[in-house]
């Protein structure tokens, strides 16, 4: 059947070829502008003769008239050409006319495309009354539409039921030897089996096609430049985007774009987020002469600049075609500690801003039970809300037809109805059946007989209630087991076997407390010699997977579906009860632990916490309770304790050993999602300061000063900064010799404050913390200090009053003869002021000692103020008034915290 396509030209280009694609894809002869040269004044006589031999005429029009031809062309009434091939077809009873109407209560096209509003006010009127004439019309058949892909899907289903009830064609002969369009000795089977239908699939990918539609059409959308596509596990969503989406991109782009450069990514296939993102990069930054390892080094460093990087990257790609991301499984994201949480969290960020400006649309698929994780980050919400959000049902039965017999007719292969029919009741309303059904139509191919499916051996397989889809699997996963044990090169006896699949199984299985097995990723290096021949073996019988190349891919089950029908691995799981175990002793021991107020005394150490969290972590949130998840994770409730006067130091120390090896949850001891430190800044009330031994009054303002002094995780970020410690600029106006390199501290755990640090470092910091912040960050002076230590109160000899009490800060008296994790003494201060100024770490102020005055940045070597005593000072060091001063150059055993100007002064 020939097909007569008309359209205006440039304003219609991009519906046109899709319609064009989708038309030519399903078999028909189509004639269309593509056909000539390409352009609005196309040969008329030529035109109108095809739309005269057409047996269906299908004209898209817009809001622009088009090109009128002149009248010596044999047009007198001076029409375009579009209203002259509508006419021709219009006129001739032999033709079927379908038109369609571009919707305008949808998006509109640019003003230059719409005639009305261009000045063409003739050519404005004779549209306008065109599209009146093509409404009211009796004999074409008139559609509204908004996007292109809308558009094939409409022209696809029309021309269908023409052929339905119109077509003089002969019945199809269901018996004849179908067409075959895929090399089964080159390419395999077509049905890829538990694994997700890639791109080597597209040609046999079937089923799908409105929904592949409808992503393409959100993605021309400016909400769809993040798309995420969500839905139970086993719904085809990674098939539909790699199968279904990609290919059409990479053939046809978007809108303005021939082509899309198409790249997948899995968070999994990385030691994080972004190396997994560099990775999938690799052939575009090489392209581009870019190193990979120092990209990836780059983004992990500078996590806030991911969109400016990804811009950078995408700009410089080859023809500049639009890059899209493939992020597949996006809830691995999720899963991991507080701190890899985090790295997810300003990975997306980055990632969100990098597709809202620049040509990078991302398409992410997750699964629906998880989406949860997505309602803490703003961006992620924003698209849930909107049209970025793309929602994957079951599959129809029509659509299952559609899956299950094309590929096979690809092939050369029928699919008996009665088979057809058992599959489709079998596969039934569950989603997640898809991968065993897509295994058992593998399964069937491979011992086909005569060219075609067998019922009889799916019958074998069981038939009833998914009997025979996981029989399939079971029966094949024997087999490839009796294949092992008799390979002599591999020496896997019966028993040998058994062994090594049990030492297997504890990497590639996670269970939650109801005994639910789920997947697990693991890196081909985990596995000892012993067990990557196995390993490689069950990949090849498709029961493993691989992703990703070398030393980098990983290694799961094929599907999640195996574990109840691959036999072996059923028994395991039923009988692996470790982790249930130590999850139904970790519920009991959280009860007795909330029973005895959270005593240090009943909680677990924190390498047995640590395993602890890594089960909870991967179990859904709605099947853990508060009171496990509190007690595995119990940061808080140690930080609770810390305000108990009577704590020892020794406790405290305890409390801060957990912290430091759990992670620290307090603002303002660590850095921010972008690798900034975190300030928690107190508001400080200005005031008159006395200064001791006769050094006078000094009036100060009101200001902010950090809580805590500046720890080790924040002057290391501070280090590791490219724009970071050797900036020259942070080091203006100060000796050459000042930041020659920093002295490593004598505690190195991240939330103990920083010592070893001198007066030039400490001021190199503030100069580099300003820039990152974009306001003044400076060290306080030392009447500033003495404000912020006292709160103002004369009568505080010490922050906490006026008598000395060993208890309320690590000074010589803890006899812990080293720092502590800040901020351990919450009672060591007046109340809600800032925490150890007295004990744990000398800190530098900005004044010279004996120019109190002077606060100038100098090559003097002027000694420098210093305040607060430390871990080895005595109680008179530690008072709040007590002021000495050393040269700015010494480091070992000072430290320092910072100052701002008061909110709304910044």
């Amino acid at each position: 059947m020939k097909i007569y396509l008309s359209s205006t030209y440039e304003d219609l280009k991009d519906h046109r070829r899709v319609v064009f694609d989708a038309l030519r894809q399903s078999g028909y002869q189509v004639i269309a502008m593509e056909d000539y040269v390409v352009r609005d004044d196309r040969p008329v006589d030529a035109c109108l003769k095809d739309v005269a031999e057409a047996e269906v005429y299908i004209g898209i029009f817009g809001l622009r008239y088009g090109y009128v031809p002149p009248a010596e062309h044999g047009n007198p009434n001076e029409l375009s050409i579009t209203e002259l091939e509508f006419r021709q077809a219009d006129n001739q009873p032999s033709t079927y006319c379908l038109t369609f109407l571009l919707d305008e209560n949808g998006p509109l096209p640019p003003k230059k495309f719409i005639d009305a509003l261009s000045g063409e006010n003739e050519k404005g009127e004779r549209i306008e009354n065109l599209r009146k004439y093509l409404q009211k019309e009796k004999t074409a058949r008139f559609f509204p539409y908004s996007s292109p892909h809308e558009l094939a899907s409409q022209a696809q289903s029309a021309v269908a039921k023409y052929l339905e009830k119109n077509s003089t064609s002969k019945p199809i002969d269901e018996t004849a030897a179908p067409i075959k369009t895929w090399d089964t000795g080159k390419d395999g089977p077509p049905y890829p089996g538990l694994m997700h239908f890639t791109r080597k699939y597209a040609s046999v990918f079937f089923g799908r096609d409105s929904e592949v539609r409808e992503v393409l059409d959100r993605m021309r959308l400016s909400e769809g430049k993040f798309l995420i596509i969500s839905g139970d596990s086993g719904t085809g969503k990674s098939s539909l985007v790699d199968a279904g989406v990609l290919p059409k991109l990479e053939k046809s782009g978007l809108a303005g774009s021939e082509s899309c450069t198409c790249v997948r990514m899995v968070p999994s296939h990385g030691d994080d987020a972004f190396d997994a993102l560099v990775r999938s990069l690799h052939d575009v930054l090489e392209n581009e002469g870019l190193n990979p390892r120092e990209v990836s080094k780059a983004m992990r460093n500078n996590p806030h600049t991911l969109a400016s990087q990804l811009q950078a990257i995408v700009a410089a790609d080859v023809d500049r075609y639009p890059v899209v991301l493939f992020l597949d499984q996006m809830e691995e994201l999720f899963v991991g500690d507080a701190e890899a949480k985090q790295v997810a969290d300003a990975f997306l960020t980055g990632l969100y801003s990098a597709a809202r400006h620049c040509v990078l649309y991302v398409i992410a698929t997750m699964r629906s039970d998880l989406l949860h994780h997505c309602y803490g980050h703003p961006d992620m919400l924003t698209v849930l809300k909107g049209q970025g959000h793309y929602p994957l049902g079951r599959m129809a039965p029509y659509a299952l037809h559609d899956l299950i017999v094309k590929p096979a007719k690809s092939a050369g292969v029928n699919v008996p109805e009665p088979l057809i029919r058992q599959l489709i009741k079998d596969v039934g309303t569950e989603p997640g059946n898809l991968p065993l059904l897509a295994f058992a139509l593998r399964r069937l191919f491979e011992r086909r007989q005569d060219q075609s499916l067998s019922m009889k051996i799916y019958k074998q397989w069981g038939g009833e209630d998914l009997g025979g889809l996981k029989g399939a699997i079971a029966e094949h996963a024997e087999e490839a087991e009796r294949a092992l044990c008799e390979r002599k090169e591999l020496d896997f006896s019966t028993d040998t076997l058994a062994s090594r699949l049990a030492d297997l199984f504890p990497s590639l299985v996670r269970v939650d407390l109801e005994s639910l097995p789920t997947r697990r990723r693991a890196p081909i290096t985990a596995f000892s010699p012993e067990l990557k021949p196995l390993v490689q073996e069950l990949v090849k019988a498709r029961l493993l997977i691989t992703e990703g190349e070398g030393e980098n891919s990983t290694v799961s089950v094929a599907h999640e579906r195996l574990f109840e029908a691959w036999p072996t691995l059923e028994r395991w799981v039923v009988s692996h009860q470790d982790e249930l175990r130590t999850l139904r002793q970790a519920e009991l021991e959280a009860v007795e632990w909330r029973r005895h107020d959270f005593d240090l005394f009943h909680i677990w150490p924190p390498q047995r916490l640590k395993l602890l969290q890594h089960i909870v972590d991967g179990l859904p949130s709605e099947r853990v309770s508060s009171g496990l998840r509190e007690f595995a994770k119990p940061q808080n409730r140690l930080l609770d304790l810390l305000n108990n006067p009577v704590l020892t130091h020794t406790q405290r120390q305890q409390v801060g050993d957990y912290l430091v090896e759990l992670g620290d949850p307090r603002p303002g001891v660590g850095l921010r999602g972008d690798g900034i430190p975190y300030i928690d800044w107190v508001p400080i009330k200005g005031g008159r300061v006395v200064l001791e031994d006769n050094y006078g009054v000094q009036s100060v303002g009101n200001f902010d000063i950090a809580r805590y002094p500046m720890t080790n995780i924040q002057f290391q970020a501070f280090i590791d900064s490219d724009d970071g410690y050797h900036n020259p600029a942070w080091r203006q106006d100060m000796p050459d010799h000042a930041l020659n390199e920093p002295v490593p501290p004598n505690w190195q755990e991240p939330y103990c404050p920083r010592e070893n640090v001198s007066w030039y470092e400490a001021v190199a910091f503030c100069k580099w913390l300003s820039h990152k912040l974009g306001f003044e960050v400076r060290l306080p002076t030392e009447y500033e200090w003495q404000q912020a230590a006292t709160g103002g109160k004369k009568e505080r000899i010490y922050p906490w009053g006026a008598d000395w009490d060993a208890n309320r800060c690590n000074s010589s008296e803890s006899r812990l003869n080293r720092t502590t994790v800040a901020g351990l003494y919450p009672h060591g201060t007046w109340p809600g002021g800032p925490l150890d100024m007295a004990g744990n770490v000398w800190e530098w102020c900005q004044n010279k000692n004996e120019q109190l005055a002077d606060c100038t940045i100098d090559k003097s070597g002027d000694m420098r103020t210093y305040r607060g005593g430390s871990w080895d000072s005595l109680d008179s060091a530690c008072r709040s008034t007590h002021r000495d001063g050393y040269r700015p150059g010494y480091r070992f055993g000072y430290g320092f915290r910072v100052l701002r100007p008061p909110s709304g002064e910044h």
